[in-house]
């Protein structure tokens, strides 16, 4: 009540300090995209605000979760001290900057895992532990190169050759077979 009532007197006394702040992220709200915000250098922390992204729809989008202690730049809606929003978070000497280069884009996560569009065309994609993706086809084009094994659940088809059930002519000699039969 009382921020409140220092609010309002800080917009009408002509002091509100109202346009964009730097602050600190002093709260999360995962489920809500909201923050709350330390503005410097006075300290007053705001009430629950919103967290602008890069692009959001109705249940997708692009979010990135801040961490306490992330320096953002707050902007107030009409200059209103209740309408806040962060429009904004920033490097420093403590959270630096990537070195990407110009015109790429790079995701990476603190775990080390990563994804980068490189300026030459290419996209390199990193876990730092497993991997895992659905989807109801895959399709590859071009040579697949693999260090280990391949492991399926199901039958591999070359062509028209199935490795379950396809048969040989003639049987074995010294461990070799003929050319499957379709």
């Amino acid at each position: 009540m009382i921020g409140t009532l220092m609010n309002s007197m800080r917009q009408h006394g002509g002091t509100d300090n109202t346009g964009p702040r730097v602050g600190v992220i002093s709260g999360y709200d995962p489920a809500n995209g909201c923050v709350k915000v330390d503005l410097q250098p006075d300290g007053r922390e705001t009430n629950w605000i919103q967290l602008d992204s890069p692009g959001v729809g109705n249940g997708w989008g692009v979010q990135i979760g801040p961490q306490i202690g992330d320096e953002v730049t707050v902007s107030f809606e009409s200059g209103d001290p209740n309408l806040g929003k962060v429009v904004a978070r920033h490097t420093n000497m403590q959270d630096r900057p990537l070195p990407v280069p110009s015109g790429e884009i790079w995701m990476v996560h603190q775990s080390g895992s990563l994804l980068k569009f490189h300026n030459d065309g290419t996209v390199e994609i990193k876990a730092a532990g497993g991997m895992a993706y659905t989807a109801t086809v895959h399709q590859f084009h071009g040579p697949i190169t693999t260090d280990s094994n391949i492991t399926t659940a199901g039958d591999v088809v070359a062509g028209t050759v199935s490795l379950e059930s396809h048969l040989h002519n003639g049987g074995t000699i010294s461990g070799k077979t003929t050319a499957p039969i379709p």
